[in-house]
């Protein structure tokens, strides 16, 4: 088995077994080895594609500022949430989720300064659990 069909299968594995993000999925399988710039920029937005898609921020139902020390944010499954760093604001709707899961914000939107390191949890979604 070649490296890079390893490295697939193991960001396959991880992402089907829940609880870890895309990101830590790109970290333990080395991405960074061999991997040119912007194939690893076309993996990252597929990874992010699984938790939503950006979107538009005067759709949104809230804003979340992003400042040093934040560690995390709690969303909804499905809700459609800005974030904010100075003058800088991304908006993205998250994916109804069918259990609870977590995503580095820094996966989501690689160019808001500080959104690095801040875990988003999402609750799991009403729609998929009759809740």
């Amino acid at each position: 088995m070649t490296m890079k069909a390893k490295r697939h299968a193991l960001m396959f594995a991880t992402i089907l077994l829940g609880g870890v993000s895309g990101a830590h999925a790109m970290e333990v399988s080395g991405s960074k080895s061999g991997v040119s710039g912007s194939a690893a920029q076309a993996t990252s937005k597929r990874h992010a594609a699984l938790f939503g898609d950006p979107t538009d921020p005067s759709r949104v139902t809230r804003i979340v500022d992003v400042k040093p020390g934040l560690r995390y944010v709690n969303v909804d499954s499905g809700e459609t949430v800005a974030f904010r760093s100075g003058e800088k604001i991304s908006a993205w709707t998250f994916a109804q989720m069918v259990k609870d899961t977590s995503v580095d914000l820094g996966l989501l939107m690689p160019d808001l300064p500080g959104s690095a390191g801040v875990r988003v949890y999402l609750d799991r979604s009403d729609l998929f659990t009759g809740g």
